[in-house]
């Protein structure tokens, strides 16, 4: 009998490496010579342009057949609900056209007008993600306001790029949360227009990922020209240690679950999906390639060079938080609603 056992799942075993095999051929016929389009939700030079490129640099090698991996970029305007619907309305089906979009796509399917019967995030077939974002608010050195306290009393401009945005949706929650007098402009096209913005003395502040001070203006740290106030994420942001999180300012349970369903967002950061109606078989090899790229030593030490923070975590992990995201209460979604001033 116990022969019989240790010949079954050795058998079982022999089938399982078979069958992975074949899966791998047949991922290899089907990429050899082919391209993988990424597209990103983002305009050029933020750190999402700087994540995408990095990981194209390296994720084709991993994957069967070796495909050329390209990036293409749209727009982060409007907290890029228009990439979202178009990845899974028009998108190619096959695994040749994969996403990363803004974070903040899977909580805007449940407070934005917008975005809401649009796509469905829970449809996306998540590969991995690269890191967490966590998204900030920050003040320029010339600004009326300094600290937050400051800020309950002297009005502050804050460029935006669309009221989707953590560069609205921060600021104005904070002034709900606390009382403070943030001024949202609308319309900035990315960081780098926010950036510009700041020199100029247009605005007084900006959010988005401390990640994109770093590598687009790391001057800004040095010369102590750009102060973060508050974090928006479910953890600290390292670089960060003694800055607030956004859901330290929450003061009622109704708040902090409300806050917490907003900073969620943070978890898909720099997240990679395929669209609905890949095929699974293609999926769950462009997840382990992704998941082997993460640990890729060269893959390692570029993105080392390049300031870029890596935290990775698998398809299956983003799968399930975002089940546990869309099963949020109807009344802490309203809330949110109003915190994060959604239409």
């Amino acid at each position: 009998m116990r022969q019989f056992v240790i010949a079954s799942a050795l058998l079982t075993a022999a089938s399982s490496v078979a069958l992975h095999a074949a899966r791998a051929d047949d991922a290899a016929a089907f990429y050899a010579g082919k391209t993988i389009t990424l597209i990103v939700a983002a305009g050029a030079g933020g750190s999402y342009d700087v994540y995408a490129r990095a990981l194209a640099d390296f994720y084709g090698a991993h994957i069967p057949g070796h495909p050329t991996v390209v990036v293409k970029l749209t727009s982060g305007v409007g907290g890029g609900i228009a990439t979202a619907i178009q990845l899974e309305n028009t998108a190619l089906k096959d695994g040749t056209v994969i996403g990363m979009t803004q974070q903040t796509n899977l909580v805007s399917q449940l407070t934005e007008t917008a975005a809401m019967g649009k796509y469905d995030v829970g449809k996306w077939q998540w590969i991995g993600l690269m890191a967490p974002v966590r998204n900030m608010l920050a003040v320029w050195y010339t600004s009326p306001a300094q600290t937050l306290e400051e800020a309950k009393t002297k009005e502050v401009v804050i460029g935006a790029t669309g009221r989707a945005s953590p560069t609205f949706s921060v600021p104005q929650a904070v002034n709900q949360l606390l009382g403070t007098k943030f001024k949202m402009v609308l319309g900035y096209q990315g960081v780098n227009d926010l950036n510009l913005a700041m020199e100029r003395g247009e605005i007084q502040g900006r959010g988005a990922s401390w990640s994109s001070v770093m590598l687009q203006a790391p001057q800004y740290i040095s010369e102590h020209k750009l102060k973060a106030l508050v974090v928006d994420g479910l953890s600290r942001e390292p670089s960060l240690p003694d800055v607030p999180l956004l859901v330290d300012l929450a003061k009622t349970d109704q708040q902090r679950q409300a806050v917490r369903l907003m900073s969620s967002a943070a978890e898909f950061g720099r997240a990679i999906f395929a669209p609905p109606g890949v095929p699974k078989e293609r999926v769950n090899v462009l997840r382990r390639a992704f998941d082997d790229t993460m640990k890729d030593q060269q893959f390692l030490t570029e993105a080392e060079k390049l300031q870029l923070p890596i935290e990775p975590a698998t398809g299956e992990k983003l799968e399930q938080i975002t089940k546990d995201v869309l099963a949020t209460s109807p009344d802490a979604v309203a809330y949110a609603r109003d915190l994060m001033g959604s239409q």
